[in-house]
C-alpha cells in the first residue's frame, strides 16, 4: 500500500481531537463536529463510544489527553517519490505551481517508464508558454464565474472570435487534449484548448441566469465475444464512459455505452479497434457508420 493507513480518515479524526484536547477546547459538541467533518457521518458514534470507554488511552472520557504534543504525520519515503513523479506530468503545471519539500527526492516513475497504446500522439502542447496562460485563464473564469473573450482556429483553419460563458473543461485521455464546453450566442460551443490563439477575462455573470448545460446522449449496444481476453480489453478501452455491461452465453456478453454526442467519431473508431471480436446490435445509424467506414477502407485497399 502506497499511502499508510494513519492517513486515513479515521486516524486524522482523531488527531484532530488530540489537538482539541491539548488546546483544552474539546468537547463532546465539538468533538462531533470534528468527527463529522473529518471522517465519516456514521463515525459519530463508533469514535465517540470508544473514548467514552477508553479503549484508545489517548483521551478519556473526561475528553482530556495526556498527550503533551500535537500529533503531525510526515509522508514517507515512498509518498514522497509518488508525489515527485505526479508533480513531473506536464499538465501538473497548469493547475498547480509545484509541491514544495520534493527537493532532492527521486521520482518513484518518470513518464519513459510507460508505453501508451491507442492514444493519439500529437497532444497538446502543454510546455507552451501561450497554451498555460489561456490554460489558466480559462480555469479563473470557470473559477470566478466570468465570461472569456475567446480566439481560436477551426479544425478548418477558420478564425473565431466571440465573447463565450464557460461551462466545463473537459480531459480526453485517448486524444490526450483538453477541450472547453461554453455557451455562445445560441447554442453551447467545444472548443480545443490547443486552438485558442487569444484568451482574455470578461464581466462577471450569475450562474442562476445561465441555463443549465444538457449534453446530447447517444447510445451503442455492443455484443463481445470475450476471446483473447476481449470483455477486459473492452472495459479498460471505455473506461471513461458510462456503461451496462451483462453475460449473455457462456464467453459471450453485452455491454451498453452511453456517450456524448460530440464523442461518437472517438467511440466509433475504438469500436472497429476490436475487430470481430465486437459487434455492434443498435442503433442501426450506428452500424451504418460501421459499414461505411469498413466499405471506404476496402476501396482505399483495391486502389
Amino acid at each position: 500500500m502506497l499511502f499508510s493507513e494513519i492517513y486515513s480518515a479515521y486516524y486524522n479524526a482523531v488527531a484532530h481531537l488530540i489537538s482539541k484536547a491539548i488546546d483544552g477546547d474539546l468537547n463532546e459538541k465539538t468533538a462531533s463536529d470534528l468527527i463529522r467533518d473529518s471522517a465519516f457521518s456514521e463515525s459519530f458514534v463508533y469514535i465517540l463510544n470508544a473514548i467514552k470507554n477508553e479503549e484508545w488511552q489517548v483521551i478519556n472520557k473526561e475528553l482530556k489527553t495526556p498527550i503533551k504534543h500535537k500529533p503531525s504525520m510526515p509522508l514517507t519515503t515512498l509518498q514522497l517519490s509518488f508525489l515527485k513523479a505526479i508533480s513531473l506530468d506536464a499538465r501538473f503545471a497548469l493547475f498547480s505551481e509545484g509541491i514544495k519539500g520534493l527537493e532532492g527526492i527521486a521520482p518513484l516513475y518518470v513518464d519513459k517508464d510507460f508505453y501508451y497504446t491507442d492514444i493519439i500522439k500529437d497532444g497538446d502542447p502543454y510546455e507552451s508558454d501561450e497554451y498555460r496562460k489561456n490554460f489558466k485563464t480559462v480555469l479563473q473564469a470557470l473559477t470566478d464565474k466570468r465570461k472569456l473573450l475567446v480566439s481560436f482556429k477551426s479544425g478548418k483553419g477558420h478564425t473565431h472570435k466571440n465573447t463565450y460563458v464557460p461551462r466545463k473543461l473537459e480531459y480526453s485521455q485517448k486524444d490526450d487534449k483538453f477541450r472547453l464546453i461554453c455557451k455562445g450566442n445560441y447554442k453551447m460551443v467545444v472548443i480545443n484548448l490547443a486552438r485558442i490563439t487569444n484568451c482574455q477575462l470578461g464581466e462577471h455573470f450569475e450562474e442562476a441566469a445561465i441555463k443549465p448545460y444538457n449534453r446530447k446522449k447517444s447510445s451503442v449496444v455492443l455484443e463481445i465475444i470475450d476471446e483473447r481476453n476481449a470483455l477486459e480489453r473492452s472495459m479498460l478501452h471505455f473506461a471513461n464512459f458510462e456503461k451496462e455491461t451483462k453475460q449473455i452465453e457462456k464467453d459471450i456478453y453485452q455491454m451498453k455505452i452511453i456517450y456524448n454526442g460530440e464523442d461518437e467519431t472517438e467511440v466509433l473508431i475504438r469500436v472497429l479497434s476490436f475487430g470481430p471480436m465486437l459487434k455492434v446490435l443498435e442503433p442501426k445509424a450506428f452500424t451504418d457508420q460501421i459499414k461505411q467506414r469498413l466499405s471506404n477502407q476496402e476501396k482505399l485497399r483495391v486502389l
